[in-house]
């Protein structure tokens, strides 16, 4: 559990809380940022930076996690998509989960919008 809400912070301390958790992260493994730096891949620059809050790519940061062994963290930061209730019951009827099916383009998306030039309008009061 967090222990601050970062809903209501700034992205800025949002930033320097992650940075101090990952400097916290980095003690607990009992190594120095030139330690995690030779580790992970990720310069010490720039270990230096992102501790103080001021950012970082996010490959660095799963090289970063890598090294500390935390991947198993990164599920709970984003986790994957779980089926919805109606593709649940997709696999209680067929036994497989449907595929997805990319949206069609906008242009043949709708019809009714499509003008037929071979057909001549004329006014319901002229009919």
């Amino acid at each position: 559990m967090w222990k601050k809400a970062f809903f209501w912070q700034t992205d800025e301390q949002i930033l320097i809380e992650l940075g101090q958790r990952l400097k916290a992260a980095r003690v607990r493994a009992q190594l120095t940022q030139a330690e995690l730096a030779k580790n992970s891949g990720v310069a010490k620059s720039t270990i230096e930076r992102a501790e103080k809050g001021e950012g970082l790519q996010l490959l660095n940061l799963v090289k970063l996690f890598r090294a500390l062994n935390m991947l198993s963290s990164l599920e709970s930061l984003l986790p994957s998509a779980e089926p919805t209730p109606m593709e649940y019951l997709a696999v209680k009827d067929s036994g497989t989960l449907p595929q997805r099916v990319r949206a069609s383009s906008k242009a043949n998306k709708d019809v009714r919008f499509k003008i037929d030039h071979t057909s001549h309008f004329v006014w319901e009061e002229d009919k």
